[in-house]
């Protein structure tokens, strides 16, 4: 179960939790967030107790409209997709890009999405996490009929809620779909100042793959996955995050696949601060966190160690390219000492006035003069020397 905690995570909670030397009474043992949930505390754990705190956390957070409409254009379709240098798949993609672009607004805008099925097949769009009109939920025979193939559907609600969230196929075949490609990362910022403040901000969304003649045989709820990918590569193919020494890097991390993936840091802490879009009371500190299918989580890392640190799934399986090790879920984070060269320009940093996005996936920006979509430029990151195990 996911706890619905209002309110914000401020800086200074935030390296508190990282530095501290002492992780005190709200970490589990083995510093580990399990895919139940993260600790999130005694205190909390004992507001439970009561039915007025429970309708106090669950309450809807009252949001003030902009006044704003931000609408964006989707176009699903199949399109032939690279996960690795030389190997290639058919992809469902949206704007022909693995995961597709990132939706991007404010608390309080209203949102219009206009999306085109190009398939030849039904599907339709859902938000996950965001609180919307039942008839807006996007789940095909329950909320809405399929989108059919040739045909399109306009979603309009209104921003919730400021999280890390998700948008994915929720039709008659959506576990096909979302296992080629169908996702991608929705983020609602704050109406107010941002309290975390980090210095760098990356979004990695986790996908699985079946990659082969012999895949392309296998039934729908086969699960012999033999590819992986961050934002749509597989490592060495996956963008390094180079950052300076001593920043605050944050990390949205959204998992539209369908299996578990044990995501851990080498060299360095996070300290959990949101999940599912919800600000966590206490950040959780630790080095290894459990993604199950469905979760976001927003982590914080403070780049105090200058080096080359791997952040990777901790199932081996899920770190080879049809078997091959090393590949996968590997995305080096490259920390330039604070007296070296300025970081790479593969550091993705937040722009001042516009917002954040996946190295894979271009964003929709919530800059309503800007274009509804683009299609970003895919160039390999050259690949490291074998490895020993991660």
């Amino acid at each position: 179960m996911s706890l619905r905690v209002p309110g914000v995570v401020s800086v200074a909670a935030v390296v508190a939790a990282i530095v501290a030397s002492a992780i005190g009474g709200y970490a589990l043992a083995g510093a580990r967030a399990g895919s139940a949930g993260v600790a999130t505390g005694t205190d909390a754990g004992l507001a439970l107790a009561s039915r007025t705190s429970l309708e106090q956390l669950l309450a809807t957070k009252p949001i003030t409209p902009t006044g704003r409409t931000k609408t964006f254009d989707l176009a699903i379709g199949e399109t032939t997709w690279e996960l690795v240098p030389g190997v290639t798949t058919q992809a469902v993609a949206v704007n022909r890009t693995v995961p597709g672009p990132t939706i991007r607004v404010t608390e309080g805008d209203a949102v219009v999405v206009n999306v085109r099925n190009q398939l030849t097949e039904p599907t339709s769009i859902h938000w996950h996490g965001v609180h919307v009109p039942n008839d807006q939920d996007g789940v095909s025979g329950v909320t809405q009929d399929p989108i059919p193939a040739g045909g399109s559907y306009t979603y309009r609600f209104t921003a919730s809620h400021a999280g890390t969230f998700m948008y994915h196929a929720h039709g008659p075949k959506s576990r096909e779909q979302i296992d080629r490609g169908l996702y991608a990362p929705l983020i609602i910022d704050p109406a107010g100042p941002d309290q975390i403040a980090a210095d760098v901000e990356q979004v990695l969304a986790i996908g699985n793959w079946m990659v082969g003649s012999d895949m392309a045989t296998m039934g729908a709820m086969s699960m012999d996955y033999n590819y992986f990918t961050m934002n749509g590569k597989s490592y060495p193919a996956t963008t390094p995050i180079a950052v300076r020494q001593g920043q605050l890097v944050r990390l949205r991390i959204v998992n539209p696949s369908q299996t578990l993936h044990p995501m851990h840091l080498h060299g360095l802490d996070m300290a959990v601060v949101a999940k599912d879009g919800e600000a966590l009371p206490q950040p959780q500190r630790l080095n290894t966190l459990d993604v199950a299918p469905g979760d976001t989580y927003d982590v914080v890392i403070l780049a105090s160690a200058p080096g080359t640190w791997l952040f990777h799934c901790h199932d081996l399986h899920h770190v080879t390219n049809n078997g091959v090790e090393p590949g996968g879920l590997i995305v080096p984070i490259v920390v330039t000492a604070s007296d070296g060269p300025s970081p790479s320009p593969s550091a993705s940093a937040i722009p001042a006035a516009s917002s954040a996005a996946p190295s894979a996936s271009p964003s929709l920006s919530s800059d309503p003069t800007a274009p509804a979509s683009t299609t970003p430029e895919h160039t390999a990151v050259p690949g490291m020397t074998a490895m020993p195990g991660m």
